[in-house]
Order: structure tokens, then sequence, then C-alpha cells
């Protein structure tokens, strides 16, 4: 059903650039907007998951887009387990800690080749680049009381890509400052993602006995697109 509903609001679109022809929408030099996704529920949120995406007109019919995500993730799990039977005290906790980063920019030059209609078809190109690190502690103690092994690891990895990103849609200008959009898009992008992981093993309250470290590194072409996405636009 959504999809069925997705195809009408984008054929209606469409269908409109053929007959809309009233000059009132912003579309200017130097005017500017901020755009919104609009979600299942008619919900506004981040535009293609970006935290904001602004745009530029330099001319009636030609634009910069700005895109730009960044993502913070901070994480603190505790757990501690004992289980007392009659001879010994299974025992085992756990302290695992995690955070990491992540940046994505799309940067694109939008086309109007029909500026001055209310419904306006667009087609865009430009770079993508992305970048996430992360990093992960975990401790442990467990075992059967006193005989505690302890572990201790730590995972690093980080991941960039770079590539093209191209976009063909339709816009709306429902009212002087306010527009509904339906987009599709496409990516090629070239990545590299590096992880490497430490361990270190021994009884517990006394130097380690033992150490591993492991890395691994991979390469790679990356085809992407989106299904449509609907969004709004606040010009000002």
């Amino acid at each position: 059903m959504k999809s069925f509903v997705a195809c009408l609001m984008l054929t209606c679109l469409v269908a409109g650039v053929a007959f809309a022809d009233a000059p009132a929408n912003p579309l200017a030099p130097g005017v500017r907007a901020i755009q919104f996704q609009i979600g299942d529920n008619f919900e506004l949120k981040a535009f293609d998951g970006m935290s904001i995406s602004y745009k530029r007109h330099s001319a009636a019919e030609s634009a910069w887009r700005l895109g730009v995500m960044l993502d913070l993730e901070i994480d603190d799990a505790d757990m501690e387990n004992s289980t007392a039977y009659s001879e010994y005290l299974q025992v085992e906790s756990q302290d695992v800690d995690t955070n990491g980063q992540s940046l994505r920019v799309d940067l694109l030059q939008l086309r109007y080749p029909s500026p001055v209609r209310d419904v306006c078809w667009y087609w865009g190109v430009g770079p993508r680049l992305r970048f996430s690190r992360f990093e992960r502690e975990a401790s442990s103690v467990r075992g059967s009381a006193p005989n505690l092994e302890a572990r201790f690891s730590r995972e690093y990895g980080h991941s960039w890509s770079v590539g093209a990103l191209g976009v063909g849609g339709v816009e709306w200008f429902v009212a002087g400052d306010v527009s509904l959009h339906a987009e599709y898009a496409a990516s090629l992008e070239y990545g590299v993602t590096t992880q490497e992981t430490d361990l270190w093993r021994g009884v517990d309250g006394e130097l380690p006995t033992y150490h591993s470290t492991t890395s691994s590194t991979g390469s790679g072409w990356d085809f992407g697109g989106t299904q449509a996405i609907f969004g709004a636009s606040l010009y000002f």
C-alpha cells in the first residue's frame, strides 16, 4: 500500500510538470532552503539521514546543496552474575565500553531546466565522502573461585569511502516559500575498511600470560540506490 501511495504521489508530481506554468516559485539567485524528509506518518525528519541539508541558488536554474551527517555513539555496559553451588562459586562479570563517530558529506550541484514553473523537475551530481571509526574495550572475569580467568580486549576500526552521487526528482511549490519534492538517488563509491583486535588473558589479579593481535583490511567498490525520498523545503 505504501508503495502504491508513493508511486501515485510521484506520478501526480511528474504530470504536473507538463501542465504547470505559473511563475509562483521563489527560485532566484541567493535564495536558500532547508530540507526535511517526510516520514510514513507525515512526520518531518532529517532529509536522507542527514543532520542538515542546506541548499543555495546561484541562479534560478542552478543551486548547490550540502548535506552533512554527523553521528556520535558512546555506550557503557556492565554485567555481573554469580551462582553459588555446594562446593564452589561461579562468577561472571563483564564491562564493555564502546564509542564511535561517523561523518558523511554530500555536495551536489542541482540543475532546474524549467525554473519558472510551479512544478519543476531537477537533477544533480556531485561528490560524496564518508568516514567512520569505532573503539570497543571489554574486560571480563569468569570461572569458579578462586580460579578466575581475566580477559581484556580492545577493538579498533575505521573506514572511509569516496565516490559520486547523482539525484533526480520533481519539486512542487505549494506556497511562496514552501515546496514538496520526490527524489531518487544513486551512488558509486570506493571504500577501505581496517580493523584491529588485541586480546590479553590470564589469571585474575596477575599479569596477563597471553596476548594476541589480529588485523584485517578490505577494500572495494559499492553501487547503491534509494527508493523515492519524499521531502519538504523551507525557503528563506
